[in-house]
């Protein structure tokens, strides 16, 4: 079970890779649409031929929007809009933050216990984030900021509070009988079609918002394989068996992964910034770790 885990995180750690490179050719909240556009046709497709239930319950179709919006399309615009201005590594350091709002989430609504330890976790993880996001890369000198934090560092803030509340809302859904395959499929339609209906508002189309379509289709083909097809339903898959909490922590080590993939495939190493953020993280996300384990949310093996 833990291999399928350190599969799907490091798919993911490749996930920002592909999406930076796409980000020099390609208008983000367009990209968003191709991409979620195309993975929700392949899963509610394939869902359509193995004659499967793909279908919503019409008193659930309003919170299917919600997850549309919460799961997809502010996560992604976010991201992208990020990418276009700082490392993949970066990016995908401060998704980290997710586990510690995750963790309030579901201590709210699912009343999981917020022991003394956990808690101590959750503040040695915060902590961790402060060099980092002091630390500006050269894009983000070009735009505004506040101490030091800039509006692409604030945005990560955005999604990444979307993003948790969203995994913790997915369960829900999976309570009520929806399998992972439909909540996907719904929720990655609903985000393409809201990003097709913004990007002409927000992006220059010039006369159309790619200007590289080969490698921006190899990118975004990549994604849906990797991140839309095989990563987000092994997530729901590991709903499952473990708490959204800890599959969240578990996602420390994607940014190990971006950081290497940054290095081997774009030739950029990461900053000293970077790597005290991740250490100290790294310690907040163990101590969590091991205090879900003593309460047995997590099964052994």
């Amino acid at each position: 079970m833990f291999i399928l885990l350190a599969f799907m995180y490091a798919l993911l750690g490749l996930t920002f890779i592909f999406g930076s490179i796409a980000m020099h050719y390609a208008a983000p909240i367009f990209f968003i649409g191709m991409r979620m556009g195309t993975t929700a046709v392949l899963i509610l497709g394939y869902l359509l031929v193995r004659r499967a239930d793909y279908r919503i319950k019409r008193e659930d179709i309003g919170l299917i929007v919600v997850l549309g919006v919460v799961h997809i399309f502010i996560p992604y615009v976010g991201e992208y809009f990020a990418l276009g201005h700082m490392p993949a590594a970066k990016v995908s350091l401060i998704w980290s933050l997710g586990p510690f709002v995750t963790a309030l989430f579901a201590w709210f609504f699912f009343k999981e216990r917020m022991t003394r330890i956990k808690a101590v976790g959750l503040v040695i993880g915060i902590l961790g984030f402060i060099p980092v996001v002091m630390h500006e890369s050269a894009g983000e000198q070009a735009l505004s900021s506040f101490l030091h934090v800039s509006t692409a560092d604030l945005a990560l803030l955005m999604i990444v509070t979307s993003a948790s509340f969203a995994w913790n809302f997915f369960k829900h859904l999976l309570n009520k009988g929806y399998k992972p395959l439909v909540l996907n499929g719904w929720a990655m339609l609903i985000g393409s079609l809201l990003a097709f209906a913004t990007s002409p508002f927000v992006e220059v189309w010039n006369p159309v918002p790619v200007t590289n379509w080969p490698v921006v289709l190899a990118c975004m083909f990549a994604l849906v394989i990797t991140g839309g097809v095989i990563c987000y339903n092994i997530y729901g898959y590991m709903l499952h068996k473990y708490t959204a909490t800890f599959l969240s922590f578990a996602g420390g080590c994607v940014p190990f992964c971006t950081a290497f993939f940054q290095w081997i495939i774009l030739g950029q190493v990461v900053s000293a910034a970077f790597m005290t953020s991740l250490c100290i993280i790294m310690v907040g996300l163990y101590i969590f770790y091991k205090e879900e384990l003593r309460q047995g949310y997590i099964a052994h093996g």
